[in-house]
């Protein structure tokens, strides 16, 4: 006898089509939940600090604790409004802005690799400038996606 599948059908048992409706309520709510409208601050923030992350490619001294600490910083700051608008850690179903999002961070990535191979800084603020623009196009798109005001 096994205890705990006689608990989890203690009262009935449940007909497939309540099942798929309780499916399909759980993939609204997930729905809901992602496309949840950020606060409008974040998008410049985010911009902000991910330009800043691309140019700590130019810092010659302690490069390392500059890029962890603006990398922590990004971090926290979208932790902490990921909670204050209780979705903490929700991937947003545009699929603009993730790609937005990516192509920014490969930018900043991109900075890093470039100042390796050059002495040269424009290239690097020129990463940095469209890492911080992509950002600003992709956020946007993600108000616009769901539906906020600018």
């Amino acid at each position: 006898m096994c205890m705990v599948a006689d608990m989890e059908n203690i009262e009935r048992d449940t007909t497939a089509s309540e099942a798929r409706r309780a499916l399909e309520s759980i993939e609204s709510a997930q729905l809901a939940v992602r496309n949840t409208p950020w606060p409008a601050w974040i998008y410049p923030v985010n911009a902000a600090l991910l330009g800043a992350l691309a140019l700590s490619a130019l810092v010659d001294q302690d490069r390392r604790t500059t890029v962890f600490a603006v990398m922590a910083l990004i971090i926290s700051i979208n932790v902490y409004a990921g909670y204050r608008t209780g979705v903490p850690s929700a991937m947003p179903t545009s699929r603009a802005f993730v790609a937005l999002v990516a192509t920014s961070g490969a930018c900043a990535a991109a900075a890093f690799v470039v100042a390796e191979i050059t002495t040269a800084a424009w290239p690097v603020v020129v990463l940095a400038a469209l890492a911080t623009a992509g950002y600003l196009i992709g956020g946007r798109v993600h108000r616009a996606s769901t539906g906020a005001r600018s």
